[in-house]
């Protein structure tokens, strides 16, 4: 189902594992952040949201799953699918042409990890992005 609902702020949208699909839910979701007054930051979320739906496509296995879900002062959201492969960081050398969607992440959002699907087949990574200053140091060790 591919839902965006208006309160509470949350969209879901499952994904064929089909790289041309990317730029479509780039576009939702920079749509829905427009429509939950969110614009300001869309340009981080989407570029965040294309690099996990890139990993998604290349070394994980249909069905894939992206969600947003907006709070007051962040953004949470998730990209699931059925692979194996746990992502990685990858150390790059400046004329590597790939290996860096997870370093971008990492630098874009406030938190991020990876969790096993509940049937074990499968992962989900989560990040989260924080829209007010004041919610910086929330819940850092």
């Amino acid at each position: 189902m591919n839902a965006v609902s208006p309160m509470p702020r949350q969209a879901r949208w499952e994904l064929p594992a089909d790289a041309s699909i990317t730029a479509k839910y780039r576009a939702l979701v920079r749509e829905a952040l427009g429509d939950w007054g969110l614009s300001e930051i869309a340009d981080d979320i989407v570029l965040v949201v294309g690099e996990l739906l890139a990993n998604a496509v290349r070394y994980g296995a249909a069905p894939i799953e992206l969600a947003l879900s907006a709070y007051p002062g962040m953004v949470v959201g998730t990209v699931a699918d059925h692979g194996i492969e746990l992502p990685y960081m990858r150390v790059t050398r400046p004329d590597d042409e790939q290996g860096r969607g997870l370093a971008i992440v990492d630098g874009l959002v406030n938190r991020w990890g990876v969790r096993l699907l509940p049937d074990g087949r499968g992962k989900c990574v989560w990040f989260v992005y924080l829209v007010s200053p004041e919610w910086a140091d929330v819940g850092k060790p």
